[in-house]
């Protein structure tokens, strides 16, 4: 009975000088790892596994990590150990039903029941993790979609270009990388066109989520092309201007628009022209 209080004193301590390291809200999951076996588990450790205390108490710690996170979670914790890392490490955990759970983990040499051990920390971040993949897929969709377009696509803030598709290139003659951080003041003619197109967009933003206008644009190099644009807000409102612009390049079908006019006035006149000479005099 007193070897059993001294070992739980024992261990009250070491847990007490570790709270000043690691925070409470986060490492809830306590642990003790003797000769590669559970030695002490608290309940809420075991509760993520699946298992009662009893049933942990005994088992092989490798048994729960996942079999190809098994060598590098051991790399990751013997740099800890050893001093040499002090960063959390994160595995994959299998709990008593199969399922797969997300660990993230700390570990530190301690002295238990007379013999060295390791006291390990944990979280489970499965919740964190599915959501940051989630998020990974989510985002590498929406680049795919960005560079499927044939049309620029260009995200702004503030009138800084922060996000640029492939296809700007083809219609500006910048590749992405040498647009993003730039003012948007690149794509314009003259310094009076980025500020009177500016305001009209913005004017227009304020008050509907969408707008679509055409305007002079100038390419890398210097050549001047006419731009329909359809621009959006990012948000409920017109927060910190930003907002996200589609580019498409009409300058030839606006060329052939003022052609064909020509060519229907031309046409026009020589009607007139031939009416007026039949005309008796």
């Amino acid at each position: 009975m007193e070897n059993n209080s001294k070992n739980h004193d024992e261990l009250s301590m070491v847990l007490s000088t570790l709270r000043s390291e690691i925070p409470e809200t986060s490492y809830d999951s306590v642990y003790v790892v003797q000769n590669g076996k559970f030695r002490y588990v608290n309940p809420q450790f075991a509760a993520v596994g699946g298992y009662t205390e009893k049933e942990m108490l005994g088992m092989e710690s490798v048994s729960l990590i996942h079999p190809e996170d098994r060598k590098k979670a051991k790399e990751n914790a013997l740099k800890m150990l050893r001093g040499e890392s002090t960063s959390p490490y994160q595995f994959r955990m299998i709990e008593k039903s199969g399922s797969v759970k997300w660990i993230q983990e700390t570990v530190h040499a301690i002295t238990y029941k007379g013999k060295r051990a390791v006291l390990g920390n944990s979280m489970d971040i499965t919740a964190k993790r599915e959501s940051a993949d989630k998020l990974q897929e989510f985002q590498a969709m929406q680049n795919a979609l960005l560079d499927a377009l044939p049309i620029a696509v260009l995200g702004m803030q503030a009138r800084r270009i922060v996000l640029a598709n492939h296809a700007v290139e083809a219609v500006f003659g910048w590749k992405p990388e040498e647009l993003i951080g730039r003012s948007t003041r690149v794509l314009y003619r003259s310094d009076e066109d980025h500020e009177h197109i500016g305001r009209s967009v913005y004017r227009a933003l304020k008050t509907q989520r969408t707008f679509k206008m055409e305007f002079p644009c100038r390419r890398k190099g210097g050549k001047n092309i006419i731009c329909l644009v359809s621009v959006a807000r990012i948000g409920e409102s017109l927060q910190d201007n930003r907002i996200i612009a589609a580019y498409e390049d009409i300058t030839e079908r606006k060329r052939a628009e003022k052609a064909l006019e020509e060519s229907e006035r031309t046409l026009k006149a020589l009607l007139r022209s031939y009416q007026n000479k039949k005309e008796p005099a």
